[in-house]
């Protein structure tokens, strides 16, 4: 079996599935003086094309010019150049994991005893500070400043007006639904260098990665394993490699940070454009397990819907560590049905689940079901996901899991608002990052309790929040019934 280190979507047939049809690629091709029969095969074959930038080198076409299997020493290298590549499918750039590496229960926030840092936390750390220093972010964080407000919320106001100012211009979204725009920004289109690694599960059962084949496992004889070889050609259009590649879930830097380890989790990244800023049940399920890799209880993520402050059409979640206990960490919740409950310790109501007494599958099944719900009838929302006290339990409990919270809220239309904070995740939270620092100075409980509420659904919207949660009552009381046949 050859050997094959292709760039991402740089291996036959994997992206854009683009016929060469581009005169500029055609001469370069003619320029190689490959055997006439050899030409049409390559000419028929998928490969990316960016529009008429196209460069290939030499060696991909040397392998099918011997017109027999290459030896297992030979190595072709294939790189395609287009803005939207990413990482190399290569073992250095995955982080593999099983379920045995989770870590169900972290210490309370009154344990001062160091925190032993996992597996998954080292190597994110270690990854995203040789970016730092490597200049990879627009900014570093050493500017940040931290203010606890005075009250029983104590919402942790940071201070950062460099991410005001030099963040990526935000895309201006007008419904939950906006569709995909290929020219648009999306997160296929970053560096390699911004590239943290690509999570695995390697776990047999595991529903969020899909096939566990290895990267060696995907050629075979100089033919990419799954394609067809039709009258003597590779038939890239009648063959099943989409379905033997395992789905990819990448971490990516935010160049333009919150807080230390600020990345951007990209579930099932190569699915665009159908990866449009809307929840899977399979991007929940690998937020959920990415947060159990970790035993930082300052591990904190979060999911913006479009019109509730997501910036790119492409979904992703937010995460990061914070050294300040929120909010949401410890809020007491109301038991609603089922394994709903709702949490009112923010002046914007939301419904809370937590993964004691269910799993990461029953966990993400019952999110989607909810936030499926709330696309289908064009309610925007926030996720939140952070650790805590299992619910009911004392805020200083050692008995703590992972809790989620969901926000159904006033849709935002446009671009960013230009107020001291934007209400989106990570806010309805507890953390607040301030932009302008007359703002931070001045800034009270009562006044963030405001600018929340003005997030809340209005009375008079067609579907109010109190329809909204019996509809939410109704999908709990359903799911718990049908986990318990």
């Amino acid at each position: 079996m050859k050997s094959v280190n292709y760039c991402q979507h740089g291996h036959l047939g994997a992206a854009m599935r683009t016929k060469i049809d581009d005169r500029e690629a055609q001469k370069y091709l003619q320029g190689l003086e490959l055997e006439p029969s050899l030409m049409r095969q390559l000419l028929n074959i998928n490969v990316v094309v960016n529009h008429s930038r196209f460069s290939i080198t030499r060696q991909l076409f040397r392998g099918f010019s011997q017109q027999k299997p290459m030896e297992s020493s030979e190595i072709v290298n294939a790189r395609i150049n287009a803005p939207h590549v990413c990482n190399t499918w290569d073992n250095t750039d995955n982080f593999e994991y099983t379920e045995e590496d989770f870590i169900y229960q972290t210490a309370p926030w009154c344990d001062d005893s160091p925190i032993k840092l996992s597996r998954f936390d080292v190597e994110l750390q270690r990854q995203w500070d040789i970016a730092m220093n490597d200049g990879v972010f627009r900014y570093n964080i050493g500017h940040i400043v931290t203010r606890i407000l005075p009250g029983p919320k104590h919402y942790v106001a940071q201070l950062n007006t460099l991410r005001a100012r030099e963040r990526r211009r935000p895309q201006e979204i007008t419904s939950v639904h906006q569709q995909f725009n290929p020219e648009d920004f999306n997160f296929t289109r970053v560096q390699p260098k911004e590239v943290i690694f690509n999570l695995v599960n390697k776990t047999e059962t595991s529903s969020a990665t899909g096939s566990q084949c290895s990267r060696n496992d995907y050629f075979k004889n100089g033919v990419p394993n799954g394609y067809l070889v039709c009258n003597g050609k590779v038939d890239a259009e009648c063959s099943s490699y989409e379905t033997k590649r395992p789905e990819r879930h990448t971490l990516v830097v935010n160049v333009s940070p919150m807080e230390y380890g600020h990345c951007l989790l990209v579930p099932q990244i190569d699915k665009l454009p159908a990866q449009v800023c809307i929840l899977t049940e399979v991007s929940i399920q690998v937020a959920l397990e990415t947060i159990l890799l970790s035993s930082h209880r300052g591990l904190i993520m979060g999911f913006n819907s479009l019109c509730a402050f997501a910036s790119v059409n492409h979904l992703h979640f937010h995460l990061y560590y914070l050294e300040h206990e929120l909010i949401a960490d410890h809020c007491p919740v109301t038991h609603l049905g089922g394994k709903v409950y709702e949490m009112t310790a923010v002046p914007c109501p939301g419904f809370g689940m937590q993964l004691h007494g269910s799993t990461v599958q029953k966990l993400a099944r019952l999110t989607h079901r909810i936030s499926d719900y709330f696309i289908k009838n064009e309610i925007a929302h926030n996720v939140f996901i952070c650790r805590g006290p299992v619910f009911g339990e004392d805020r200083n409990s050692f008995h703590t899991t992972v809790r989620l919270f969901i926000w159904p809220r006033k849709k935002f239309i446009g671009k960013k608002s230009c107020d001291e904070f934007n209400v989106a995740c990570i806010e309805l939270g507890g953390h607040l990052p301030i932009k302008e620092e007359a703002g931070y100075n001045r800034m009270t409980e009562e006044e963030v309790d405001g600018i929340i509420a003005d997030a809340c659904l209005p009375d008079d919207d067609p579907l109010p929040y109190a329809k909204i949660k019996e509809e939410v009552i109704r999908i709990g009381i359903e799911e718990n019934s049908s986990s318990d046949i």
